[in-house]
């Protein structure tokens, strides 16, 4: 029986760019190119909709609100994701700093944009990244009966009672923000600021443990003026 043709799977491109403008415009042309493209205005912004969707490959703007473009820079390389750097810091500094960090090719603003898409497919030629694959990562796990967090590389952090109660609070609606009335309430409340000051200082514990453990980051990001939000 003859076998039917295969669709190749498109190769998916995260635009994490703060300019709104820019932003649209690198997506539709890498639509109009073969890619499938979609934006992000923000680091923190990147990493909850990473959790819906997939990047083969994340062009990044440096100056980036909140969290900087360079910290993603390196956060992804670790990751094995291929960056490259699209922005308007074009001294040779930035540059070789873009590049020490991880990035794989690096664009000044403004790019021409079929310059651009043909660096992007160069560039996944040479990594010899198939279009739409995957990257496959293990998840954070918080096993509450256990009182423990297991990280991706399956290490166990043992919680107090307060840091239980910390992520619980934010491990019920993973990618969510949450907000900082619901977090001071997780905690048992009291005057909001005092509370509040509470919550940041258990976290700020917990991310020195966490990362001393196991290695890693804990999977918590703060999203200026609105509350924290677990990406596992």
């Amino acid at each position: 029986m003859p076998q039917t043709p295969t669709t190749p799977a498109v190769t998916s491109i995260a635009v994490v760019e703060d300019d709104e403008d820019i932003r649209n415009n690198v997506c539709r042309f890498l639509n109009k190119s073969g890619f499938r493209a979609w934006g992000a205005a923000s680091a923190e912004d990147f990493y909850v909709a990473l959790l819906r969707d997939h990047a083969d490959l994340v062009l990044v703007d440096l100056g980036l609100p909140g969290e900087d473009g360079l910290s993603l820079v390196k956060r992804l390389a670790e990751k094995g994701i291929a960056v490259v750097v699209l922005t308007a810091r074009g001294d040779l500094s930035s540059r070789i700093t873009g590049l020490e960090s991880g990035a794989l090719q690096y664009f000044v603003k403004p790019t021409d944009l079929n310059e651009l898409v043909a660096g992007i497919r160069s560039l996944l030629r040479r990594v010899g990244r198939s279009p739409g694959a995957e990257v496959v990562q293990a998840s954070w796990r918080l096993q509450i009966a256990e009182a423990v967090l297991v990280s991706p590389n399956n290490k166990q952090i043992a919680l107090t009672t307060r840091e239980l109660q910390l992520l619980g609070c934010l491990a019920r609606t993973p990618g969510a923000v949450v907000s900082k009335s619901a977090l001071i309430e997780s905690i048992g409340g009291g005057d909001a600021d005092e509370a509040f000051h509470r919550v940041e200082s258990q976290l700020n514990r917990l991310r020195r443990k966490t990362l001393t453990e196991t290695g890693l980051p804990l999977p918590v990001r703060a999203i200026f003026g609105r509350g924290l939000v677990f990406v596992p």
